[in-house]
């Protein structure tokens, strides 16, 4: 199916973005390095420390801050029009490109590649192959500044194109093309001598083309090249081809080796070689360069053809149980890779040991599928037969299968007679591992319920590969098996899998932006996914955005799920009815966060747990894949199994969870208020309710570790306070953005803070609390403000002081007036802005506020300032300085002085100027206030440009810059012209970076 897409990345050659069809600049060397480091982890969240690491191999001093640059540049590239943001996003932890499906060459590369693999008739793999070839366009990431790293990452892709070129050449021959393929083996063989496949294609072809003297010839001169320069003979494939050739025998297939992967060299050389040197010569020479152990995206595992070992029919002792392997299996290149191509010690020779794997995994992500697929691509390796044993952990009405009845099954399939069966678990585990010891088997045990259940049924020595899956982790195998954690599937392979499922011809006429939407519904869940296709392609009316509709109501898609036996809801309801019952009570109880995710403290006040035992039980829940861990002490549900949970909690006395939500939000409230005591120290606040005693609120070290978990929350506040006010707790709904508002105003956050406001002020209403609606009416008519929505503003400051004056609220009477004075004063109604400042005042002085009186004075400065009033302006913040300080009020105290200073500057007053600010910089740093620190250096930037110093300039402008751009100031982009003018030996004159706004 077509997928349409604004954006295209390209990696396979040099580093391009085009947007539309037109070619973006992407900058200098090192900024594409940035984006291909980012590309190469597309969708994936890189964190800055391996962001430096990839694109520096030194760091230099200014590397953090160039990287920000870069990343600001990008963000700006990468913006598409009608989307709502940059395809480049910074979050906390890291930096993040989102590409759709088909938008980066890398993917469409890899899967044409994988398409070619999974062909069946040589002619179709040969297209596939040809199609994957076409796509590259030069030497990978060829236009970037390589550190070793991204050198590395280059070298893998080009690997895997040698590879893809290798199969693309072997099914030419084997549609017999021989003289057509002659030209490119040997440049191949000329480009890379030691390449033994490559030479084994060339003696083929030129044997097939008549020419058997020559075919004998490049033997001998590989040969001699691997002697010389190794101190290796050739493997035993190309000394057997050259045998054949000898004897004037048809040579068949050239040679492949059996696995290939990135990261580890061929595997028929792995045996032979003499020291580390020739091991990562060898290496080199197949095409698979290391990694050092730095894995990516991209760093799938590639398994080549394997050679089958001879294989006996099926007997008595010979079983081959193995389900059938779905036809409909999509995805899931990396686990394959490890489940196949992990071998074991010397695998087919006297050092050979067993190999164990679990495979677990939350309900419906496909585990049996997955191992089902892999055994069947493993089964030619064990010619003494496979097992399948399904032990019933999480099965519907049946009990897990005890050991010993496992064991019976098994030893039966073995051979062994009923009546030669031991009686006891530990005499029947004995014989089944003597059985094992001296055959190779495939032994699948699905749907394991605990260690106890597995530990018996392991091999105990021999050559025999055993899968266990599981919706646990079984850590207690954790020194008998390699692990393998199943998710749900990467976006575009759920829509390849919806897609199969439903044919491309059902949905040839369909949007395929609407699969995306149905997947993403689906949670990208395999078995919610294989549900919603089959239904859609058994009803032949439904179309997509039908289904799309029905999937919308996130608990009536529980009830959408479900097609014969196959049923999500019952899937998930297994797993917690293996819970004991106060553990299905927490899980419940998490199901009614109205978050995305939850931290730990808030799971504790949730569930009335200490926080270390909380800890304990979420970590319990993880290992057994009911919630996921979205960074360390936060934690996810899957959106089905909070449906799930939320179904659940229907039955509980609602009172409990009333009780339960009261405990959440109070940890919401006391921990925004612990932010805004350190963001705004001296401000007034209402008292608030007291909290359970086991609910303990997050304790913050200074502002910016606050600021950093506002960030986090940010998203959820909103759906906390519709949740406060469905379950009738409308304190909490009004006082819960009422102690965001200093965290919405430095972080100029109030697009989300007048969201908040208004959901809020429907509960003050239904409280009929006034004093509570003036507070959220004069947050609206602030955060307006701060948007330039300036009518809106006002009509919301009118609406407060209407209220106040019906309850005698003078302190927010006068802050309303002075926000009217100030919307005023950007209107440039300068007269009316002095009438409300002056009325605002003298309401402050009345109830004596000092902090509301500094900070209408100030306002009523910079009023005086744009009338070129100075001598009033300069009275203005004089008084406002010593009032704060007095009071302690450091965080405004530092504003009050960069007005001072700029109003000095604009009297000529330089000397003055300078020392008010360089005052100012010290106050903002000491009270943690990042956007008057980074209004300071702009400050004294201009200073040191006017006076001629413009080194020292720079490098303010340059912190400046910085710092705002970090900030999401709109000043940002007002200092980086500036900071040009300036390199480019022009001062801007007349130009005001810091004028009141």
């Amino acid at each position: 199916m077509p997928w349409a897409s604004a954006m295209e990345f390209k990696l396979l050659g040099p580093v391009t973005v085009y947007l539309t069809g037109q070619e973006r600049p992407l900058g200098g060397p090192r900024q594409r390095a940035v984006l291909a480091a980012l590309l190469l982890h597309a969708n994936e969240e890189v964190r800055t420390k391996q962001l430096l690491e990839l694109v520096w191999s030194d760091l230099p001093t200014s590397a953090e801050s160039n990287l920000r640059t870069y990343l600001t540049r990008l963000r700006r590239i990468l913006r598409v029009p009608d989307e709502p943001e940059s395809r480049l996003r910074t979050r906390r932890g890291g930096h993040l490109v989102t590409v759709r499906p088909g938008e980066l060459d890398v993917d469409r590369f890899t899967d044409l590649a994988a398409q070619g693999e999974r062909a069946t008739d040589p002619a179709v793999a040969c297209d596939f192959y040809e199609r994957a070839l076409r796509v590259w366009r030069g030497r990978a990431l060829e236009n970037v500044a390589l550190e070793p790293l991204l050198e590395a990452e280059s070298a893998r892709l080009e690997a895997h194109r040698e590879r893809v070129h290798e199969q693309y050449l072997q099914t030419r021959l084997t549609l017999g093309h021989h003289a057509d393929v002659l030209p490119e083996l040997r440049a191949l063989l000329l480009r890379n001598p030691l390449w033994e496949r490559m030479a084994g294609m060339l003696m083929v072809a030129l044997h097939r083309s008549g020419q058997r003297t020559e075919a004998l010839n490049v033997f001998r001169q590989t040969r001699l090249r691997l002697v010389e320069e190794l101190g290796v003979e050739p493997g035993a494939e190309l000394r057997d081809l050259h045998q054949r050739l000898l004897a004037g025998d048809e040579p068949g297939r050239p040679p492949v080796a059996a696995v290939v992967t990135p990261g580890a060299a061929d595997s028929t050389v792995d045996s032979r070689r003499p020291d580390a040197r020739a091991s990562e010569r060898l290496a080199r020479i197949t095409g698979t360069a290391s990694l050092h152990g730095f894995r990516t995206r991209h760093s799938t595992r590639t398994v080549l053809p394997v050679r089958p070992d001879p294989v006996a029919p099926p007997g008595a002792d010979r079983p081959a149980q193995l389900p059938a392997d779905l036809p409909t299996f999509t995805g899931r290149d990396a686990e394959l890779a490890e489940l196949i191509t992990m071998p074991a010690t010397g695998e087919g020779s006297a050092t050979a040991e067993r190999v164990i794997f679990t495979i677990d995994g939350m309900a419906g992500t496909g585990k049996t599928t997955l191992a089902v697929h892999a055994a069947h691509r493993l089964a030619a390796r064990y010619p003494d037969g496979q097992l399948f044993v399904d032990l019933h952990g999480h099965t519907d009405g049946v009990d897990p299968l005890e050991p010993r009845e496992a064991l019976e099954l098994m030893l039966r399939a073995l051979g062994a007679s009923t009546s030669a069966l031991p009686d006891s678990t530990e005499a029947r585990a004995s014989m089944y591992r003597s059985l094992l010891a001296h055959r190779r088997m495939l032994v699948v045990l699905d749907n394991a319920h605990s260690e106890a259940q597995v530990s018996p049924l392991l091999p105990g020595a021999g050559t025999s590969r055993t899968l266990i899956t599981s919706r646990k982790r079984l850590t207690g195998l954790l020194h008998h098996a390699h692990s393998l954690s199943v998710d749900v599937l990467p976006l575009a392979d759920a829509v390849t899998l919806f897609t199969r499922i439903c044919t491309p011809q059902r949905l040839s006429d369909e949007p395929s932006e609407l699969v995306e939407e149905i997947v993403e519904l689906c949670g990208r869940l395999p078995l919610a996914i294989r549900i919603a296709a089959v239904r859609l392609r058994d009803r032949p009316f439904w179309t997509l955005e039908h289904v799309r509709q029905r999937l919308g109501d996130l608990r009536q898609r529980l009830t959408e799920l479900y097609a014969g036996e196959h049923s999500v809801a019952a899937a998930f309801n297994l797993s917690i009815a293996d819970l004991e019952p106060d553990r299905r009570r927490v899980l419940t109880l998490l199901g009614l966060h109205p978050g995305a995710t939850i931290e730990l403290n808030a799971a504790a006040a949730l569930a009335r747990l200490t926080v270390p035992a909380a800890d304990r039980m979420l970590e319990e829940f993880v290992d057994a894949h009911l919630i996921r861990q979205a960074a360390p002490g936060r934690y996810e549900l899957h959106d089905l199994m909070r449906a799930v949970v939320l179904e659940r909690a229907q039955a509980e006395d609602p009172q409990d969870i009333r009780r339960a939500m009261r405990r959440l939000l109070d940890f919401y409230l006391h921990t925004v208020d612990a932010c805004d005591q350190l963001i705004h120290p001296v401000r007034r606040r209402a008292e608030l309710a007291p909290r359970d005693p086991l609910v303990v609120p997050v304790a913050f070290a200074d502002v910016d570790e606050a600021l950093a978990w506002c960030d986090s929350v940010r998203a959820d506040i909103p759906h906390l306070i519709r949740a406060a006010e469905h379950h009738g707790l409308l304190t909490h709904a009004c006082q819960i953005p009422l102690r965001l508002e200093g965290y919405y105003d430095v972080g100029r956050h109030w697009s989300d803070g007048t969201a908040a406001y208004e959901i809020a002020l429907n509960s003050a209403r239904m409280l009929s609390d006034q004093q509570v609606e003036c507070e959220l009416l004069l947050g609206l008519a602030f955060g307006w403000a701060q948007q330039r929505l300036y009518e809106r503003a006002i009509a919301y400051y009118e609406a407060t002081i209407k209220v106040c004056r019906q309850i005698d609220n003078h302190y927010a009477e006068g802050f309303a007036a002075m926000g009217l004075a100030e919307v005023n004063r950007r209107l440039s109604r300068f007269d009316v802005a002095i009438r409300h400042h002056e009325h605002a005042l003298a309401l402050y002085r009345r109830i004596n506020d000092i902090h509301a009186v500094c900070i209408n004075l100030d306002h009523l400065g910079n009023t005086y300032r744009d009338l070129n009033m100075l001598d009033e302006a300069i009275e203005c913040y004089q008084q406002a300085c010593v009032h704060s300080e007095e009071a302690g009020d450091m965080f405004v105290a530092g504003r009050f002085l960069i007005n001072l200073g700029q109003t000095h500057l604009m009297r000529d007053e330089y000397e003055q100027a300078t020392e008010t600010t360089k005052r100012a910089l010290t106050v903002c740093v000491e009270a943690g206030d990042r956007h008057g620190e980074a209004y300071a250096l702009t400050a004294l930037g201009t200073m040191q440009a006017s006076a001629g110093q413009y080194e020292q300039a720079m490098r303010f402008l340059a912190e400046a810059h910085r710092m705002l751009t970090d900030l999401n100031d709109e000043r940002a982009a007002d200092v980086r012209a500036y900071l040009a003018d300036l390199r480019n030996g022009h001062v801007p004159s007349g130009v005001d970076l810091l004028g009141p706004r």
